[in-house]
């Protein structure tokens, strides 16, 4: 019997207008894919997603992602063909491969869709082809959830990266407080400090010079602006700096008669 879907499709050449070209059609082509190349086509996807959203494997080389991603594979199928149940298969999926992921959706639908898949590998190892087809239908469902999860493990990856970014920052910059204290009393005016921002302004030039000839790892995209943004918190919120600046501050004349 003459296979019922057409094999080729005819597009215009966009090269030389009023001329067609045959080019293989799409449904077609898909619909000829065997179950097994389904499968494989499943794996490949998911060892894509996983990469993508597995940020601690991030600097491995592409060969030996694909090489850990197949032998964790390998190892949950066996568990599965041993008598595991899908279910427990799930979990175990999810507590060894979804716990590098960030976001928590994308943890439970990769690890939804890595059974399902592992489960249509299964049956149709076993010789069950419907059921495997049934399986892979199932997984199908999960592609489009997946990509839409990877894009919130992409901004909670950023976020989480910016913040640790900014611990580090932070402690990175705990040294210089010690030297600010010292210029709170070694370079006050005459008058005393007017201001808070006046007494920033006055010494995140001399912060800033010490901190960039420091042997500390510093950030060269550090300005004077950001060092004086450093100090106006510490004269907000730290103890003792509050407490030299305000030892230091000008005197407000007295109003009384």
């Amino acid at each position: 019997m003459k296979y019922p879907l057409s094999t080729f499709n005819s597009i215009p050449e966009s090269k030389h207008p009023g001329f067609m070209m045959d080019v293989d059609d799409f449904y077609y082509v898909k619909s000829k894919m065997s179950l097994y190349h389904h499968i494989e086509e499943a794996k490949t996807f998911l060892h894509i997603s996983y990469s993508s959203g597995n940020y601690y494997d991030k600097d491995k080389p592409e060969e030996k992602q694909i090489s850990a991603f197949l032998e964790e594979y390998q190892t949950f199928y066996q568990a599965l063909k041993g008598g595991l149940n899908a279910e427990s298969c799930e979990e175990l999926i999810n507590r060894q491969l979804g716990a590098n992921f960030q976001s928590s959706k994308l943890q439970k639908t990769f690890s939804e869709a890595m059974t399902w898949i592992l489960c249509s590998d299964l049956l149709f190892q076993s010789g069950y082809k419907e059921n495997a087809w049934a399986a892979l239908i199932e997984y199908k469902k999960f592609e489009l959830k997946i990509e839409l999860d990877l894009d919130e493990e992409e901004k909670l990856s950023k976020s989480n990266s910016n913040r640790t970014a900014g611990k580090r920052s932070y402690h990175d910059r705990q040294y210089l407080k010690p030297y600010f204290k010292e210029l709170l009393v070694s370079q006050v005016p005459k008058n005393g400090w007017q201001a808070m921002k006046n007494a920033a302004s006055k010494l995140a030039p001399l912060i800033f010079k010490r901190h960039i000839s420091s042997g500390s790892d510093v950030d060269p995209d550090t300005t004077e602006a950001d060092v004086e943004t450093w100090l106006t918190t510490w004269l907000k919120n730290d103890k003792q700096c509050r407490e030299l600046y305000f030892a230091h501050r000008q005197k407000k004349p007295s109003t009384k008669i």
